[in-house]
């Protein structure tokens, strides 16, 4: 009996000392507790939070512009792998679509670092001047995150804090508006804790960018006073219309004064920094140094997608005036590896094709936020309130720069369209087209609109003899203003419920 009682008690010993030791943590791990002790803990930890934007704005014209009249794809006979995307342009998406759980994820990933960093910052006494900077970066990004994330799915599952246990990470869907009133929050924290332009480190958002995005969700809500207020506040941060419309976008030109806010790609890293999207935007040939002067190169095998449609090109005013259409589209005629696809004219996006040293890899920027669509978006929001003369003067700067003469309608009617449509011809390729659309109220009909000319005429809008769209393509409803949930977010998480339709 004695030797049972021992054993008893050297179990319960030995119970109690490995509880004791497995809620220690190991010495060498890293930890929210352990990792956060300095300045730099922070830098670093911010740094960080940018990265996911990166592999986001790579393909980010998968949901933010080919669901748009201005672009389409060559349809590919001999290889279909392309089809998830090309879903996105004839609105066929489903929930497994893997660009779907790409968005999602990495926006996701964004948010929750900025969360990590911004429920921790307060407590580590450093230079409040770089804590200022470093948490209004982090508000800015998980700004940036939201509107991306309710943009392209409606209402989302909402975290203002790190998850502290896994059914923590369970949440059902905030509302859209929930998830506006947060990114307005977070815009306005941003814009008054980030530093101006000459003041914030090249390649981070400044006061100026975060009043851009608070100023392009009022205006996203229609709350257009709202918008106007935010946006003056960029006049006299010292940007401006550079002379030149191609050099905006030149990797020699990084950052510039247009900039507000763009994603940064590099070559000649050990790591893979670079941008290749250029590829995809260009016709898919054999060999791309027929336009890259890099040779010899691979076949860009995921080409001809993004391609401007005729319906673009036709709303130019005038493409030998404008001097965006050259600068934005060029044509190539010539042999292609496209089953029944022939290239007579073949229109691409030239907007980010510039000089590089490496095959398939750029150090082209993504531009997500530049000072020509601040005055845009400040002419839509004074014409809104009734003000055309006082819109015309924001308008009418980016028409001159473009070598336009002045837009000169008179009435908020008249002048409605004209924004619209400087928008579209503005900021062709950069994302704004298809969210334009829905916001105005006018994406159902403007593309069941188009779908029908596709369908009426596919061999106009890059499909083979004898192919064409399925008959249950473009048959747009409300729903389809939203994606899809991804189907692995529903599975895993109890509480989501899938966005009508899908």
């Amino acid at each position: 009996m004695k030797n049972i009682l021992i054993a008893m008690g050297l179990v319960l010993i030995t119970a109690s000392s490995c509880k004791k030791f497995l809620n220690k943590v190991p010495e060498n791990a890293v930890t929210q507790a352990n990792f956060f002790q300095s300045a730099s803990d922070f830098e670093q930890a911010v740094s960080g939070i940018y990265a996911p934007l990166q592999t986001i704005y790579q393909s980010h014209w998968i949901m933010g512009e080919l669901p748009s009249d201005n672009t389409f794809f060559a349809y590919n006979t001999a290889q279909r792998g392309p089809e998830p995307i090309e879903n996105f342009a004839t609105f066929s998406v489903v929930s497994n679509n893997t660009h779907l759980l790409d968005n999602w994820k990495a926006n996701y990933l964004i948010i929750s670092r900025a969360n990590m960093v911004l429920s921790t910052i307060d407590a580590i006494d450093f230079d409040q001047t770089l804590k200022n900077n470093l948490k209004g970066q982090a508000f800015f990004l998980r700004a940036l995150a939201y509107y991306d994330l309710v943009r392209n799915f409606g209402g989302v599952p909402l975290f203002t804090g790190p998850a502290t246990s896994y059914t923590g990470t369970f949440k059902e869907k905030s509302s859209a508006g929930d998830i506006y009133n947060q990114i307005i929050s977070d815009a306005d924290s941003a814009a008054m804790l980030l530093p101006g332009k000459s003041a914030q480190t090249i390649g981070r958002p400044s006061s100026g960018a975060a009043y851009t995005l608070l100023g392009s969700a009022y205006l996203t809500l229609g709350r257009w006073s709202d918008a106007q207020t935010a946006l003056e506040q960029v006049l006299p941060m010292g940007y401006s219309l550079l002379s030149d419309y191609a050099q905006v976008f030149s990797p020699a030109n990084k950052y510039n004064d247009e900039m507000l806010f763009e994603v940064g790609y590099v070559t000649g890293t050990s790591q893979a920094l670079y941008s290749t999207f250029p590829y995809t935007f260009l016709p898919q040939v054999t060999d791309p140094s027929i336009f890259t002067g890099i040779s010899p190169e691979p076949t860009n095998g995921s080409g001809s997608f993004n391609t401007p449609t005729r319906d673009l090109i036709a709303d130019f005013e005038d493409t030998a005036l404008d001097k965006r259409f050259a600068a934005s589209i060029a044509f190539y005629s010539g042999p292609s590896p496209l089953p029944g696809i022939t290239y007579n004219h073949f229109p691409y996006i030239k907007k980010y094709q510039y000089p590089h040293t490496t095959a398939a890899q750029t150090a082209q920027d993504w531009p997500v936020f530049r000072y020509a669509e601040v005055l845009l978006m400040l002419a839509e929001s004074l014409n809104e309130q009734d003000k055309p003369g006082d819109a015309l003067i924001y308008l009418n700067q980016v028409r001159q720069r473009a070598g336009l003469n002045p837009a000169t309608a008179s009435t908020q009617a008249a002048l409605r369209p004209v924004i619209l449509h400087e928008r579209r011809i503005e900021l062709a390729f950069e994302d704004k087209r298809w969210y334009d659309l829905i916001r105005s109220g006018l994406a159902v009909s403007v593309m069941n609109d188009f779908g029908a000319e596709v369908k009426a005429d596919p061999q106009a809008y890059y499909y083979p003899a004898g192919t064409a769209p399925v008959a249950s393509s473009f048959m747009l409803t409300e729903n389809n203003l939203v994606f899809p949930i991804p189907g692995t977010e529903i599975t895993i998480n109890p509480k989501l419920v899938q966005n009508p339709g899908y």
